[in-house]
């Protein structure tokens, strides 16, 4: 452990100017938004994440203060920075409350957003050391400027191993620190754009501009992989059909009814927009091979009309 010094991505569901889209679209004197998100939007949503980057860059302080426990400084094999990457994720979380709530609609500039506050994280831990930290009972913010802080944190890291005792103090780093601290900021932007990823993969409704938030799922399991090759490859072919209804009550029938030995599976996923009719139907086969469970096929297709699934 490194210490400092002790101071399916979606698609489109619909596009209403299309004529087979038209009975989807919204009514011209309909005032709800189109999907694209506003300034405003972008506005809230990133307050949502500063809020909790700030959260976490003062939990961090506090429990290296009060507990010697940083978990940023958390390394792997001494280059993955494992603990960065997971504050990086916590403080983006807040991004991804934002969106879901106000129903917006991930972009290129969100996602600057999520990188930059997850990276500027790691800046604000060290602020929160920099503003309250004390040598001999004199604040550290007046002995020195916040960069100059920042060089002798750096230069002055600490290399522990976690299965050293508690009496070891650990090797000091020096210029090394650079590269460390490198690794822990890429660390942090790595968590963010990990959350950004996260979102993205969320289905939306283009012309209600909500996420499809309506989700039902059912599995069915066998024996034999090839049985349950062939039902796939029957249902995906009424799929591509378009015979929608038809391969979920299809679906209902198939499969064993067993606990043990069972080998293959296949899971059907509906999606639907709370406001429209528009959603996703999502088909995947999944393959044991000893004891690792393998994703073998996939299917998914963008609905337009609605569908019974109990």
């Amino acid at each position: 452990m490194v210490c400092p010094i002790k101071m399916d991505p979606s698609q489109p569901i619909a596009d209403p100017s299309s004529p087979e889209n038209s009975s989807a679209a919204p009514d011209p004197g309909d005032k709800k938004r189109t999907g694209k998100p506003t300034f405003v939007e972008d506005a809230v949503v990133t307050a949502f994440g500063f809020a909790t980057s700030t959260a976490v860059a003062w939990l961090s302080w506090w429990m290296s203060t009060h507990w010697d426990f940083a978990v940023y400084t958390w390394m792997a094999n001494f280059v993955i920075p494992v603990g960065a990457i997971l504050c990086g994720f916590v403080a983006a979380t807040g991004y991804w409350i934002g969106a879901r709530v106000f129903n917006h609609r991930p972009n290129r500039w969100l996602l600057f957003n999520i990188v930059l506050v997850s990276l500027t994280t790691f800046f604000a831990i060290h602020h929160f050391h920099y503003s309250n930290d004390k040598v001999d009972g004199i604040s550290v913010s007046r002995l020195m400027t916040y960069p100059d802080y920042l060089v002798q944190v750096t230069e002055h890291m600490t290399y522990k191993s976690s299965h050293s005792g508690d009496s070891d103090p650990g090797m000091e780093l020096g210029k090394w620190g650079w590269g460390i601290a490198a690794l822990q900021i890429a660390g942090f932007s790595f968590g963010g754009f990990a959350v950004y990823g996260l979102l993205v993969s969320v289905p939306y409704c283009d012309a209600c501009a909500k996420y499809l938030s309506e989700k039902k799922s059912c599995k069915k399991k066998w024996k034999d992989p090839a049985q349950m090759q062939a039902a796939f490859e029957s249902l995906s072919g009424l799929i591509r059909e378009q015979n929608y209804q038809q391969a979920i009550d299809s679906f209902a029938g198939m499969g064993e009814q067993v606990r043990f030995g069972v080998k293959a599976t296949l899971q059907l996923d509906k999606r639907k927009c709370p406001d429209c009719d528009n959603g996703r139907l999502s088909l995947s086969a999944m393959q044991r091979v000893g004891r690792k469970w393998t994703n073998v096929a996939s299917t998914t297709v963008a609905i337009q009309q609605p569908l019974r699934m109990d």
